[in-house]
C-alpha cells in the first residue's frame, strides 16, 4: 500500500524550514511508497503558508497540497482535515517537530499486512510502547522500556504515526471534544482496541522527535491571553477518563478519587467544571445535529 504523509502546521514556518528536508529525504526512499505530502495550515498568522507555496515551487516532482483552515481550530481539527483529504489508504501523521529518517517506513508498513492493525508509531527514541493502567478510578500512563522488538502500544503517537484510513474514518476520526490539544491520540487508540484493532510501536521506524516544540511560550503567546494551557491539559485528560469509564472501571470508584483531589486541592474544582462545561456544550451540539 501507498502513503500520503499529513503535516499539520500552526504558525510553523521555522519549523518547517528546520524538518521539511528530511521529509523529502524520506520521499526519495522509494521502499517508503510516499505518493504526496498534505500540509494542513490551522489558521497561522506567521508567513506559514507563504513557505508551503514556496516549497511547492521548489519540489515540483513531489506532489504537495496545502489545505488552509479559515481559523485556528485545533490539532484534531487539523489532523481529521489532513486524513480526509489524503488520497491513501497508509497515512502519515507528522507534527512539525518531528524529522523522520531516510527509511523510516520500511519496516513500519509490511505491519498493515495483517487486516486487524489500525496504526504503528515510530521510535523517537526516548519514550516506548505506551502503557496505560487504571488506578483508583482513573487512567494513568505507566512508563516503558524501549524494546529492541515490535511490541503493542496502548494508543499510537499522534504525531509520529502512520494510521489505516479505513479504519480512521469508521472511527469518525480524532475526537474534536479534545481540541485544541491534549489526548485525543490516546482517545482514538482505545476507541481502535475496543473494536479489536492492534496499535503498533516499531524499534526500526525511527524519527527524531522535539516533543511540545509546536505548543510553546512563543507560539502560544497570545493563545496563553486567551486559554491556560495547563488547564486544558487536566481538562481533557479528565475528559478521557469520562469517556472510557465502564463497568471494569466504575463510576463509584472514579467519584470517590475525583472528590478526594479536590478537597486536597480546591483549585481541582476548576477542572472538573471546564470538562463539565465541555461535555454539555458537546451534548448540546449532537442534540442539534439529531434534530
Amino acid at each position: 500500500m501507498d502513503v500520503s504523509i499529513v503535516i499539520t502546521c500552526w504558525n510553523g514556518r521555522e519549523l518547517l524550514e528546520k524538518n521539511f528536508p528530511k521529509v523529502i529525504s524520506a520521499w526519495e526512499n522509494p521502499r517508503n511508497k510516499i505518493k504526496e505530502v498534505i500540509i494542513v495550515d490551522d489558521g497561522s498568522t506567521d508567513d506559514s503558508v507563504e513557505y508551503i507555496n514556496k516549497l511547492k515551487n521548489q519540489n515540483s516532482k513531489l506532489k504537495i497540497r496545502l489545505v488552509k483552515h479559515g481559523r485556528n481550530f485545533g490539532y484534531a481539527a487539523a489532523c481529521n482535515t489532513g486524513v480526509k483529504e489524503a488520497k491513501e489508504e497508509l497515512v502519515v501523521i507528522l507534527n512539525l517537530d518531528v524529522a523522520p529518517s531516510k527509511d523510516f517506513l520500511e519496516h513500519a508498513l509490511p505491519h498493515f499486512k495483517d487486516e486487524k492493525v489500525f496504526a504503528v508509531s515510530f521510535n523517537e527514541g526516548k519514550f516506548g510502547p505506551g502503557k496505560l493502567v487504571w488506578k483508583d478510578g482513573f487512567l494513568e500512563i505507566e512508563k516503558t522500556d524501549l524494546p529492541q522488538k515490535t511490541s503493542l502500544t496502548d494508543w499510537p503517537s499522534g504525531g509520529s504515526s502512520v494510521f489505516r484510513k479505513s479504519v480512521w474514518e469508521k472511527l469518525g476520526g480524532m475526537d474534536e471534544i479534545f481540541l485544541p490539544f491534549y489526548f485525543e491520540d490516546i482517545d482514538i487508540g482505545l476507541r481502535a482496541r475496543r473494536l479489536g484493532y492492534k496499535c503498533l510501536w516499531e524499534p526500526k521506524a525511527k524519527v527524531v522527535h522535539q516533543h511540545e516544540s509546536t505548543i510553546n511560550l512563543k507560539n502560544f503567546q497570545k493563545y496563553q491571553r486567551r486559554q491556560n494551557v495547563p488547564l486544558i491539559k487536566e481538562r481533557n485528560y479528565l475528559l478521557l477518563v469520562w469517556k472510557n469509564l465502564d463497568k471494569d472501571h466504575p463510576l463509584k470508584d472514579h467519584l470517590k478519587t475525583l472528590l478526594g483531589r479536590c478537597l486536597k486541592n480546591p483549585g481541582y474544582l476548576k477542572v472538573v467544571l471546564l470538562a463539565f462545561l465541555k461535555e454539555i456544550s458537546v451534548l448540546k451540539k449532537l442534540k442539534k445535529i439529531e434534530c
